[in-house]
């Protein structure tokens, strides 16, 4: 287990419709969300379309992910079932948050997914989530961390770093 030998959840439930499920080594289901331009650039910065992610990229991705952190997918409800819509990492630097499907971004997923990351950590013993970087362009991630009171504590010509006290 990646965040001090503390048994990783394999569901949390944010409320009858959205919950985080651990990942299962499925890294399959990441690709088409990461083949998105949009979610590509917004999460690794990079604008080359002829760099879009491959299977071996985003099975590399996940590993690092689940061995740094509890790595989730992002699940909503369709028709009865939940299916995954996005991916998550909880951990105390830097954890990343994407929403792959078009029609589930910006509507305030990804802060109902950020508030529960906050209240793990918490629960895990954190005091402070450092170094959450989110990219100048992505207006959507710069408002919700601060919506949810992330204070920027540095930046370069691309990126805001934000901090978070959890006390």
């Amino acid at each position: 287990m990646p965040l001090r030998d503390i048994i990783q959840p394999k569901m949390i439930e944010i409320n009858d419709w959205l919950r985080l499920r651990k990942y299962d080594g499925n890294f399959e289901l990441f690709l088409p969300g990461y083949q998105n331009p949009v979610i590509y650039q917004n999460s690794e910065g990079i604008f080359d379309e002829s760099r879009i992610p491959d299977l071996d990229y985003v099975n590399g991705m996940c590993n690092y992910l689940a061995k740094v952190g509890e790595l989730y997918f992002i699940e909503t409800k369709e028709g009865g079932c939940f299916v995954p819509i996005g991916d998550v990492t909880e951990k105390n630097e830097n954890p990343p948050i994407a929403i792959w499907v078009d029609r589930y971004r910006g509507k305030g997923i990804g802060t109902l997914v950020m508030k529960t990351v906050i209240e793990r950590l918490k629960e895990l013993g954190f005091d402070r989530i450092m170094g959450s970087t989110v990219y100048k362009w992505n207006l959507p991630s710069r408002k919700m961390h601060e919506k949810l009171g992330f204070c920027p504590v540095g930046e370069n010509e691309k990126e805001i770093i934000y901090e978070l006290n959890l006390g």
